[in-house]
């Protein structure tokens, strides 16, 4: 409130003094008085200013707040822990942004769902290889892991000393620069996920040694049918229990569409080749007696198949107990024993997570889907050069 220097009756009333003599009408206050009546004032306001100060804040911290909780806390966010290593949900992004970019890059179809159901397994997977590599007496070296980026890049079948030259070179930083600009990751990030994928292809390879070549195996055909009432299903096993070949029967009476060129027949296989559990335990799997759940030349009861919207039938023709792999069987088991060695790994781990849900699946797939990668194109090899796989790579034959 404004002074002019004229007394104020309420200070006059308690004077900054302690004084109780009233003053006289129009007299000037002296200075002690009027800085006693401005911080009297002070007192009066300050309520008021405090007030509208937390107002201001309350108002402030609304878009902050939201800030915070839409792109800092997330990002931020434990997705992954093996032992004291920890994956947020920023860098599940990367890792799907990366194989994104190989898919793209190879002209490859990218089902972001699929990915983002995967992403996190196999993070952990690269992981518990990288953390439990020494058991397995595996190392990788700096040279196969630029040999590795080499062939992401568009470089592959270079040796050491090729990519050393200096327009090579060159090229190369080119363009590893422009790639990581495309896909928004550093280079420290894109080097790590190369590294670590490194370990669990090398765990694979060394498990796969262990592999038994020869295995016992059975042969396999299977009948189809859209219903599991269809009067063909009792006419087929008539049939099958008089003598009639396996082969004839699906000729004859089995609905699969591709009858005529396969004749039923599923090949030989050994155990855990097959992905359907069930299938595989009927299949293979044996009572408390050991005897076979499905008897060799016997057909199975009706197992439905939900993606073929068809009811099959189980044919088991012969059994051998000892049968070289074919090359698909052995890639396969080598994925089943690699699966248990890291579930084995996993479980004799001091501390491990792994979070999905609904909330974390929407929040990554929109960060991937909102990166808008693009895909300019691949470097050019030098002449002379021939692709390679990782297979090759960890060999030793770039």
């Amino acid at each position: 409130m404004p002074n002019d220097g004229i007394a104020d009756p309420e200070l006059n009333a308690l004077n900054a003094a302690g004084s109780s003599e009233s003053r006289p009408a129009g007299r000037q206050l002296s200075r002690r008085e009027l800085v006693a009546q401005k911080q009297a004032q002070g007192r009066r306001n300050r309520p008021y200013i405090i007030g509208g100060f937390l107002i201001f804040l309350a108002i402030l911290s609304v878009p902050i707040y939201g800030y915070v909780r839409e792109f800092v806390l997330p990002p931020r966010q434990i997705a992954v822990q093996v032992n004291d290593v920890v994956y947020t949900r920023g860098d599940v992004v990367d890792f799907v942004r990366f194989h994104q970019r190989l898919a793209l890059e190879a002209g490859d179809e990218f089902q972001i769902t699929d990915q983002l159901l995967t992403a996190l397994e196999t993070i952990s997977e690269n992981e518990i290889a990288y953390q439990k590599a020494p058991l397995l007496g595996i190392t990788v070296t700096e040279e196969e892991v630029q040999g590795a980026i080499r062939e992401t890049i568009g470089f592959p079948g270079l040796t050491t000393s090729m990519a050393a030259e200096s327009g090579v070179k060159s090229d190369i930083a080119e363009a590893f620069r422009q790639l990581l600009n495309r896909i928004q990751l550093s280079e420290e990030t894109y080097t790590e996920i190369i590294r670590r994928g490194l370990f669990r292809e090398k765990a694979r390879l060394t498990l796969q040694g262990e592999v038994p070549l020869f295995q016992a195996q059975v042969h396999v055909y299977a009948l189809e049918f859209k219903r599991d009432t269809d009067p063909d299903v009792e006419r087929a096993r008539r049939r099958l229990a008089t003598g009639d070949s396996i082969e004839q029967v699906a000729l004859d009476l089995s609905q699969e569409l591709a009858v005529p060129r396969t004749r039923g027949d599923l090949g030989w296989m050994p155990e855990f080749v097959l992905d359907d559990g069930d299938i595989e335990t009927l299949i293979f799997g044996v009572d408390e007696f050991g005897v076979r759940n499905l008897k060799p030349e016997t057909l199975s009861d009706a197992q439905w198949d939900g993606e073929a919207a068809v009811y099959r039938y189980y044919y088991i023709d012969e059994v051998s107990d000892v049968r070289e792999l074919d090359p698909e069987d052995l890639d396969t088991l080598t994925d089943h024993a690699l699966a248990v060695w890291l579930e084995d790994q996993r479980v004799a781990l001091d501390e491990y997570r792994l979070r999905f849900n609904t909330d974390i699946f929407n929040w990554i797939g929109a960060q991937v889907v909102n990166s808008g990668i693009e895909v300019e194109g691949t470097a050019t090899p030098i002449p002379g050069s021939q692709p390679i796989d990782v297979g090759d790579l960890l060999s030793g034959t770039n």
